[in-house]
């Protein structure tokens, strides 16, 4: 009646996962992959020497005990174009989101591999964040690239 039980949480947690997100895009827009680590660099998981060579930061992202997000931001050029990654775990395991830091939206699926089973949340979040504005899945991508939408 409220919006409170799975489907306010799984709701919930899209929409701090979108604004989580255009956080990090921000940041990637306007600070030097330096200032970026130092910001969002979890404490004592800072760059090692490898990730700094290729302008990556790695970081998680917890929304409770339960679920949390490993994180990627990749800032080129070393390794092509900048991109953000997201994959989530515990409740939301399975999920992936990918986005470039300078468009609009992101791109959200499931990705599981072979006999891996999804979260219990993971479903209900990809629907969420399908729905938002700007955001697609992978398939409405490849449609696009193909020249069907």
């Amino acid at each position: 009646m409220f919006g409170w039980g799975r489907s306010g949480v799984t709701k919930k947690r899209a929409n701090q996962i979108a604004r989580m997100l255009a956080h990090i895009k921000h940041g990637m827009r306007t600070k030097t992959y330096k200032e970026f680590s130092e910001s969002f660099s979890n404490p004592g998981s800072e760059p090692d020497p490898t990730s700094q060579s290729r302008n990556e930061a790695h970081f998680v992202m917890r929304f409770s005990r339960k679920c949390w997000y490993d994180a990627k931001a990749a800032f080129g050029p070393t390794e092509g174009r900048p991109f953000i990654n997201l994959q989530g775990q515990g409740d939301d395991f399975g999920v992936f989101i990918t986005a470039d830091p300078f468009s609009m939206g992101a791109t959200a699926d499931l990705r599981l591999e072979s006999g891996q089973i999804a979260g219990r949340d993971a479903q209900a979040v990809v629907r969420a964040l399908q729905a938002m504005p700007d955001w697609k899945s992978f398939a409405d991508v490849e449609r696009l690239l193909s020249g069907l939408i």
